[in-house]
């Protein structure tokens, strides 16, 4: 005979299978570890379709930029209307080696010494070395020059004759000095620095008329009676000892020649090119129409 009694929880437990009831609700499935599922809110997607919308439209938006961008082309301006050609009326020729991109003769910055020759003839002079002054050059049309002396620096000993320094200035015309030739001789190698001391002077006082930076280079070959070739912003400097064998004097070595070659600066081009023809007139200026 069947029992009437009341089921006791743990049968209604079993009845019920995996299933829990909240007061009030319907049962709740256990998951599979045995708790139960968390409560299902119908607003989740409602609020992640809100939240992600901007987004999506963000791209969208993006997406659209680009495509208009790469797409769309700004309108073409117009090129302005180009002046008139101020050659276009000169001879062909004449026209190429105006426009041509390099000169006809490239142009170096050179030094040039003009000014007062005859002052500096005067402060040569009060250092002692004897001269006539700025005059014109015997035996050279068109040539200026100031000589000195042969000076004596020292006096003789008995195995040796004293020290000279001659110094020789010419130049184009009145108020230029294009060289300057320096020759020393020192036979008494023990009174060689009162020889330097002197060509040292010399050129000293070419440098501070002229405010020329003379180029140590120069200097160092002086003080040793060394060779050099040499070339400072077109000015040619040489600094030469005589040689023994070629002379056929042993004292050669002892003599020393300086050259400073101040040429005449380079022109772009000759004068004779910016010459006409007699009775040739300059064409007339095209002027442009409206």
């Amino acid at each position: 005979m069947p029992d009437k009694r009341s089921p006791t929880p743990g049968r209604a437990a079993a009845r019920s299978g995996n299933r829990l009831r909240r007061p009030g609700g319907p049962p709740r499935e256990r998951n599979l570890w045995g708790e139960p599922d968390p409560p299902r809110d119908p607003d989740v997607w409602r609020k992640s379709a809100l939240i992600s919308l901007p987004l999506v439209l963000l791209a969208l938006a993006a997406a659209g930029y680009g495509i208009a961008v790469s797409v769309w082309q700004p309108p073409a301006v117009p090129d302005p209307p180009r002046a008139a050609d101020p050659l276009a009326t000169l001879d062909p020729g004449l026209r190429t080696e105006l426009t041509q991109p390099t000169p006809v003769l490239p142009a170096r910055l050179r030094l040039t010494f003009t000014g007062e020759p005859q002052a500096l003839c005067d402060q040569l002079k009060e250092l002692g070395l004897e001269n006539r002054g700025w005059q014109r050059a015997p035996f050279q049309r068109g040539r200026w020059q100031c000589a000195s002396d042969l000076v004596q620096l020292t006096t003789p000993s008995v195995d040796f004759g004293p020290s000279t320094l001659f110094f020789l200035l010419r130049g184009p015309d009145e108020t230029s000095i294009d060289y300057l030739r320096l020759k020393l001789v020192v036979e008494d190698p023990a009174q060689k620095p009162i020889g330097i001391e002197a060509v040292n002077l010399v050129i000293t006082e070419l440098s501070a008329r002229y405010a020329w930076a003379v180029p140590d280079a120069l200097l160092q070959a002086v003080s040793q009676f060394q060779a050099l070739e040499m070339e400072d912003r077109g000015v040619r400097l040489r600094v030469a000892p005589e040689d023994p064998e070629l002379t056929g004097d042993p004292l050669a070595s002892q003599r020393l020649n300086i050259v400073l070659d101040f040429s005449e600066p380079e022109l772009i081009r000759p004068a004779s090119g910016f010459e006409k023809p007699v009775g040739q007139r300059p064409a007339a200026p095209r002027v442009s129409q409206p």
